[in-house]
């Protein structure tokens, strides 16, 4: 009951969220053959003083269009789309799970409930990870669909490491609006603390010097970009003790901040 009316709520959201993630990748494909003359002829961002504009700039201006394509969609599928929509639509779907109940005044009603507190947490949080998980498969899908339309090919095993990263990275931003939203009693705070923290990582991540310790330096071109050429395996993307593991690192901290949002939780006083 409680997961059935968590989707009935967000599942307009999800529907637009799809939408928006889709409209950002038909365009951005379809004039793939203008964009890449363009690119060819154009030195600007090879030029760039700053290093990981660089590094785009010579990826996506490749001489081997193939190439050059599967970096154009590390940028524009991932290191945009997901990065920009995706964590917005998470902290978006998170922000009202529990301080909405509270502003309502329905978090007592809520948890008088015969239901453990637990599984509380799990039947509002789950319909919100695939609402925000899966339009990511499905857009990436739809890449490979018209990645033939131009008669190029986007391999659709990295493709979808590449999106189980991004799924676990917007998961990520998921689970610490809940714990958010559960500690704080107006949707407000909960949105301006997560909008704070991006925007502290995003100056983070736009200093080269401390670049490593933003968790944006978690899902970038230089890490999507490798996933999507096939240079980093799934066992590199999920295994910290023989390469990055960047993907069991994500995870990981998605469970710690569920963990703190149960706890929190079975804290929480009406």
């Amino acid at each position: 009951m409680i997961a059935g009316k968590t989707w009935r709520e967000v599942r307009v959201m999800a529907l637009a969220y799809l939408l928006i993630l889709e409209l950002l990748c038909v365009p951005v494909l379809l004039l793939w053959p203008e964009i890449y003359g363009d690119l060819q002829r154009s030195t600007l961002m090879r030029n760039l003083g700053i290093d990981f504009l660089k590094r785009i700039g010579e990826g996506v201006s490749n001489k081997s269009e193939q190439v050059a394509y599967l970096n154009w969609c590390a940028v524009m599928l991932f290191f945009r789309s997901t990065n920009l929509v995706g964590v917005a639509a998470a902290v978006l779907l998170g922000t009202g799970l529990f301080a909405r109940e509270r502003e309502a005044q329905t978090f007592e009603f809520l948890l008088a409930r015969p239901v453990s507190r637990p599984r509380i947490l799990w039947q509002k949080f789950w319909p919100c990870a695939l609402a925000v998980t899966l339009p990511i498969y499905a857009v990436s899908w739809s890449a490979v669909y018209w990645s033939h339309r131009l008669e190029l090919e986007l391999p659709l095993g990295p493709l979808l490491l590449a999106s189980t990263h991004a799924a676990a990275f917007v998961l990520m931003f998921l689970a610490l609006t809940t714990w958010l939203s559960v500690r704080c009693r107006v949707q407000a705070h909960v949105a301006a603390w997560v909008g704070a923290l991006a925007v502290v990582q995003i100056g983070i991540y736009l200093t080269q010097r401390i670049r490593p310790y933003s968790l944006f330096r978690l899902a970038d071109f230089d890490w999507y970009g490798p996933i999507l050429s096939g240079n980093t395996t799934a066992r590199q993307m999920f295994d910290p003790l023989h390469g990055p593991g960047f993907t069991t690192w994500v995870l990981l901290a998605a469970a710690l901040c569920y963990g703190l949002a149960l706890r929190a939780l079975r804290r929480a006083e009406p």
